[in-house]
């Protein structure tokens, strides 16, 4: 049966599967080149997934949907009875539902038409829950007998957190639920959102929300939290351990904007992280103490901080952790799609189907056109045969390398097969790079490292072994490897490190082991292959255009090292 995930808000994506196979997942950004596009139907996404798959939309069988917003000329004329605000002409679904105590959305909203305008017609849609949908995107990406499930997000479906707790082969939703989401008396509200307030906090320190809260995370640890007790007095934990907020979402924006004009940025920053860390391990805690489990599971825009999950992972006795790869709503298309599965078999069934990540390479085969577009482009081939000694010797002289390998990834993260990889020993490289890229960060970059090497170089448990090979987690660098590889390491000492098995990315684990071999130096940069702004690169055209505008001075292939005439061979 062919599936075809949609989600159509902020970070639109598509996700095409095979009954539990998935065959491709795409962001919208990535084909439309309009960073974090969305409120629209992904129809690029949904294009290069039905691309990947040699289908034409009538194969289609179901489509899972969001209940975010529509535009209103979907809704029936009834539907507004109670004056639903939206977005400009587009209207949140669950909301409209909700007013009107509706379940099927197929009472206020005409769905046939929305899949005929976008050129489908299956023969089932499904309407899935956003917080679930992070929740079993999850789950089904484990062996897991165990675990807590908790999300936490800037909202979804009326909620903003949720937790469920998995044992003996049954899911317990324990807050966040459909009946949760429904519910009048223990309703959740915007101001109970702490991925909001880091929201307003990026806002206020003049990045752009909902995209740069990396950039506050960065500056975090250049500051110390003292307006934490002011802002942490804004909310409080229920018994249950769900996080409260005591003042209405006005209040908090306009103290965080009233501390960002009065005090140091670093300063806010700090105060922001760590209220973000302390109240949601404190959240944790409660809920850990009523329903204990091995394993936890983290997912929501809220776990793109990956300090967070070092400092839970440090708070609890947890056997793995394992954060969503695509944690924000990039994640929603897959997991409601898993969600539409559960529901359809059950959950015995849909347990038996799972498969943990082997790699996230689910974007659109170009590799067919990638040589010749950069010959034709002006680019020639330099090295030898062996590119991934060719491109150690490349980064022993200084150069920067963009990686065209393969699919493209799927989730936030470049893990290698869209990446810009560079030496990690000098940390003036940063500028260098920053410059090229038309960037300003605050962080270093990220280290890529092969999984035999990971534990000599940085302090990360088994427990996160599994999660830091998708780039969601910080962990501590060795004392003595901060020196050497400085261009990786944050001012506290911390480091993002990506592990990378040979079976996942060949050329890419090639390139780190002869880089070893010629420098002793088992790591590199690993940063994503985008200017400041711009998606990350999908097609070879995209990378070519990186080349010759000297953003990287080669790019590498699965065959070839590329590079302009004005690099010498």
């Amino acid at each position: 049966m062919i599936i075809l995930g949609i989600y159509n808000s902020h970070d639109a994506c598509a996700t095409l599967f095979d009954d539990y196979r998935l065959i491709a997942a795409v962001a919208l950004e990535r084909p439309s080149r309009v960073k974090s596009d969305g409120y629209r139907w992904p129809a690029e996404a949904v294009s290069e997934c039905l691309g990947q798959a040699g289908l034409r939309p009538a194969q289609i069988q179901v489509v899972a949907l969001s209940r975010a917003g529509y535009p209103k000329s979907y809704y029936h004329d009834a539907a507004f009875t109670f004056g639903d605000v939206g977005r400009g002409e587009q209207r949140d679904l669950f909301s409209v539902l909700n007013r009107r105590r509706l379940q099927d959305p197929e009472r206020v909203f005409d769905v046939r038409r929305l899949m005929s305008d976008n050129g489908v017609n299956p023969e089932r849609t499904f309407f899935y829950n956003h917080h679930a949908a992070h929740a079993f995107g999850t789950l089904f990406h484990t062996d897991w007998d165990d675990a807590l499930l908790y999300t936490s997000d800037g909202g979804g479906d009326g909620v903003y957190y949720s937790a469920r707790r998995f044992i003996d082969g049954k899911v317990e939703d324990l807050f966040g639920g459909e009946t949760d989401a429904r519910g009048i008396m223990k309703k959740q509200r915007r101001q109970d959102s702490l991925g909001l307030m880091y929201y307003h906090v990026t806002e206020a320190l003049g990045f752009r929300p909902m995209r740069h809260e990396g950039k506050v995370l960065g500056l975090a640890a250049f500051g110390e939290p003292v307006y934490q007790e002011e802002l942490s007095r804004f909310w409080r934990l229920d018994r249950d351990g769900q996080i409260r907020g005591r003042k209405l979402t006005r209040k908090i924006r306009e103290t965080i904007y009233a501390i960002a004009k009065k005090g140091r940025r670093e300063d806010l920053a700090a105060s922001a992280q760590a209220v973000l860390e302390d109240l949601t391990i404190d959240s944790l805690s409660h809920i850990y103490e009523h329903a204990s489990s091995r394993n936890l599971g983290l997912s929501g825009g809220v776990f793109a901080n990956v300090k967070l999950t070092q400092r839970i992972a440090e708070s609890f006795p947890f056997k793995e952790i394992f954060v969503c790869p695509a944690m924000s709503d990039q994640g929603e298309a897959e997991g409601g799609a898993l969600e539409y599965l559960l529901e359809r078999d059950g959950l015995q069934t849909w347990l038996s189907k799972r498969e943990r990540w082997a790699d996230l390479y689910l974007g659109r085969d170009y590799m067919n056109e990638a040589d010749a577009i950069f010959e034709g482009g002006g680019a020639h081939r330099v090295g030898s045969s062996d590119v991934a000694d060719t491109v150690s010797k490349l980064i022993v002289d200084g150069g920067i390398v963009g990686t065209y390998l393969g699919r493209c990834e799927y989730g936030p993260r470049a893990l290698g097969a869209r990446s810009i990889m560079a030496c990690a020993i000098d940390r003036t490289i940063n500028d260098t790079l920053n410059n090229r890229l038309d960037r300003t960060e605050f962080m270093p970059f990220a280290p890529v490292v092969r999984e035999e090497r990971v534990q000599d170089v940085f302090e990360l448990p088994a427990s996160l072994h599994y999660t830091a090979r998708f780039m969601t987690v910080t962990c501590d660098v060795k004392p003595e490897w901060r020196d050497k590889i400085p261009a990786v390491v944050h001012v506290d000492g911390t480091a993002r490190p990506q592990i990378v098995r040979r079976v996942d990315n060949p050329v890419y684990y090639g390139i780190l082991e002869a880089y070893e071999r010629a420098t002793g130096i088992p790591v590199l940069i690993n940063t994503s292959f985008n200017v400041h702004e711009e998606p990350i690169v999908n097609h070879p055209r995209e990378a070519l255009k990186a080349l010759a505008s000297e953003r990287v001075d080669f790019v590498v292939t699965d065959r070839s090292v590329w590079a302009m005439p004005t690099k010498s061979q």
